[in-house]
């Protein structure tokens, strides 16, 4: 073999290692893209779990502010009937009394 013959084998030989690193850093980067995607899904879903989780709660937060004022307003209206009652309960012992006075003072 002559010396040009074996630097070819020496450039093949170099060439194939090239090759072969080259091929195990695309395949590398590969793999690297293919967990960065799948980080980024988990990542999104992460996100997309938190804001779910948020707007429920925020929604749970609302439906309790409402009922505790539709329990206000229950209070309230009962306040008012109760009022009205007793209202009404004085308009008509003032007018016992009216009578009473009245026939009083008819007897008299």
């Amino acid at each position: 073999m002559t010396e040009i013959d074996e630097l070819k084998v020496i450039r093949d030989r170099e060439n194939a290692k090239k090759k072969a690193i080259q091929d195990l850093k695309n395949e590398m980067e590969k793999q690297l893209a293919e967990k960065i995607a799948e980080c980024n899904e988990k990542s999104k879903n992460v996100e997309n779990q938190i804001i779910n989780d948020y707007n429920k709660g925020l929604e749970e937060i609302k439906e309790a502010e409402n009922k505790k004022m539709i329990d206000a307003l229950d209070t309230q209206k009962a306040r008012a009937q109760v009022m009205k009652i007793d209202l009404k309960e004085r308009e008509m012992e003032e007018m016992v009394y009216e009578t009473i006075l009245k026939y009083i003072k008819k007897s008299d």
